[in-house]
């Protein structure tokens, strides 16, 4: 009886055993899986990264970070401050800079109109009344009407002063038309004080 008893022991004891008697039994207590195989990818050099042109203020910065096991997370960094989507961002680690600003004053003389620009702001001069003015989009232009019936040819003129490209002044007849381009999407406002005409762009 006790020989069948331990021979029913021997028997059973190999299927109550663990698989790998070398790992913890208690599966809270296992260790992370890493590799030895060196990872090839180059180290992080630096990373530009340009806004839209509608882009106007930064929210936040989601990282997605590869951890030694293999796993993933995201950390997000909470910003919430305004951009000039002129200027990329550019990452590197170690720091977190953006370049020179571009230039951002210019002039344009047409006689009867004469225009000056610093940053996003524009002053238009002339002694001729507005009529109209309104935004146009691709390209992305503002446009102001003055009533103005003497004969002049049409011109244009370079400002190269962001977000101010270029601007033109076409003769109608009844009126002369200027015509603002931009260099991306933007709202304006206008005001009218003392025989000057300011637009700022946001």
């Amino acid at each position: 009886m006790k020989y069948s008893l331990c021979l029913a022991l021997a028997l059973l004891s190999p299927l109550m055993a663990r698989e790998n008697p070398f790992l913890p039994m208690d599966e809270a207590k296992k260790q992370k899986v890493t590799s030895n195989i060196p990872d090839a990818r180059p180290r992080i050099g630096t990373v530009s990264y340009t806004f839209p042109d509608q882009a106007r203020v930064l929210k936040e910065v989601t990282f997605t970070i590869q951890n030694l096991d293999g796993s993933f997370e995201e950390k997000k960094v909470p910003i919430d401050q305004s951009i000039d989507w002129h200027r990329p961002i550019t990452i590197s680690q170690g720091g977190v800079s953006t370049p020179s600003a571009a230039k951002s004053v210019s002039a344009a003389n047409f006689g009867f109109i004469r225009l000056f620009t610093k940053g996003k702001n524009l002053t238009l001069k002339s002694a001729d009344p507005l009529v109209r003015h309104f935004a146009l989009s691709d390209p992305n232009q503002i446009v102001l009407d003055f009533k103005h019936t003497t004969p002049f040819k049409s011109d244009q003129k370079p400002l190269n002063a962001a977000p101010y490209t270029n601007v033109s002044i076409g003769n109608h007849g009844e009126f002369a038309r200027v015509t603002i381009t931009l260099d991306g999407r933007y709202s304006y406002s206008l005001d009218k004080s003392s025989g000057l005409i300011s637009i700022t762009c946001n």
